[in-house]
């Protein structure tokens, strides 16, 4: 293969680029032919917002590079295109990974999430009016320099910034009744122009988790997303349809958030390449190969077994699949192609980065998961399902109900070897 060719690999390939609808590579795994996600993740979020009476606030969540953006941008394309005014806005861009969450610093994102780039006046309409009235909020209760145009970059590139006014606003009396005026007064405006408006938070799900914290602070962490959406979660149900990201381990406690904001969690599953009895789901294969297609062609591998067989190894995690494809494009060398043996040393290396982070209580656990493909509900197993989940030792899937697997690349380290399709199985598959 030549330089350019590896290099437009690697660029089609990148695991943590979210792709749209209008990009060439994205895949719909959840058109009514496939459904292989379960219910369809975004149709639900959209019913909900469509046939509501009030506004609506809705929770997300599932594992990172699991296709959450690339869903959030898909509802974002069909509301639009049913009248809706979507604002989709990057919540992590103002979050901190060095403090816990608070419910001031999601409400000031949504403040932030309406306010336009650059000077009102130039956007004018009800968004021009909306920055006028937010600057003029945010600059009694907070001092602030560089005047409203400035407003938004400041406290987008200025960490610090942004954490001292969610700590000043934190402090004042009648918070949520002054944010949720602003935000009224914004979906007002937009609906006298024809258009119900709709917030998407995205992001934030991957700031604040204390992910790289010892144990006693990344319980913190996650006590302040439990406390900001159960026990504070009025401040977080503003006049205007609203949909925050958050992180999978709150889906402990689905239950609770489901009787504080009357709609469920939705948890966004993997793609499901093997029944709940291990049996391999074809049509998931190659929809997975397909998708991998449309940034690999199919000449480029030897025979058809490969990537069947590379899919076979992700658990339905297409970030996974790409980084393969990544490994494998920089092993290839001269060759024509990619082979048999490209794969196996690219999964390898791959398998190799996860099996060093599974330690014996991981491994104990899911050799008892992977047969029944239930979650244990003992106190114990319970506290490591956030490691499990986080570290993408374990996946979920949504098919005649949720259910929980090991990754595929750690099946022979727990001693189900022979679970795994070998080259001949996978050759007259298709």
């Amino acid at each position: 293969m030549d330089r350019e060719l590896k290099r437009s690999f690697i660029a089609s390939c990148k695991p943590d680029e979210p792709v749209g609808p209008q990009d060439p590579r994205h895949y719909d795994f959840d058109t009514p032919t496939l459904r292989l996600r379960g219910e369809p993740w975004r149709e639900r979020l959209s019913a909900v917002i469509d046939l509501a009476a009030e506004p609506t606030a809705q929770l997300v969540t599932g594992l990172r590079g699991s296709g959450k953006t690339t869903e959030l941008r898909q509802l974002e394309r069909d509301l639009t295109e049913r009248g809706y005014r979507v604002v989709m806005a990057d919540a992590g861009q103002w979050l901190s990974n060095e403090r816990p969450l608070t419910t001031e610093d999601l409400m000031l994102a949504l403040v932030l999430a309406l306010f336009p780039d650059g000077r009102p006046e130039d956007v004018g309409g009800w968004v021009g009016e909306y920055a006028t009235q937010a600057w003029n909020f945010l600059n009694s209760k907070v001092e602030l320099q560089g005047g409203i145009a400035a407003v938004k970059a400041s406290l987008t590139t200025d960490e610090t910034l942004f954490q001292r006014v969610a700590k000043q606003l934190r402090d004042l009396d009648g918070l949520r009744e002054d944010i949720h005026a602003l935000l009224a007064s914004a979906a007002e405006g937009s609906r006298t122009h024809g258009q119900e408006l709709v917030i998407i938070l995205d992001g934030a799900e991957k700031r604040a988790t204390g992910d790289l914290d010892a144990s006693a602070r990344r319980e913190e962490f996650h006590n302040h997303w439990f406390a900001s959406f159960i026990l504070q979660a009025r401040d977080l149900k503003p006049p205007v349809h609203t949909i925050y990201t958050v992180p999978p381990f709150m889906v402990r406690r689905a239950s609770e958030l489901t009787a504080n904001f009357g709609v469920e969690l939705q948890f966004l599953p993997m793609v499901r390449l093997y029944e709940r009895d291990g049996v391999l789901n074809l049509p998931g294969v190659e929809a997975m190969v397909e998708a991998l297609h449309r940034r690999v062609a199919a000449k480029h591998f030897a025979d058809p077994a490969i990537p069947r067989w590379l899919v076979s190894r992700c658990g339905g995690y297409f970030r996974d699949l790409l980084r393969f494809l990544t490994e494998m494009t920089y092993r290839v060398g001269e060759a024509s192609c990619f082979t048999r043996e490209h794969a196996e040393l690219a999964v390898a290396q791959v398998r190799q980065n996860y099996l060093q982070a599974l330690v014996l209580e991981d491994k104990q656990l899911l050799r008892q998961l992977h047969p029944s493909k239930e979650f244990p509900d003992d106190e114990a197993s319970q506290v490591r399902m956030d490691s499990l989940l986080q570290g993408f030792k374990m996946f979920r899937y949504h098919n005649g109900g949720p259910w929980y697997d090991a990754h595929p690349l750690s099946w022979a380290e727990l001693g189900f070897a022979a679970d795994l399709p070998d080259w001949t199985r996978l050759e007259g598959a298709g």
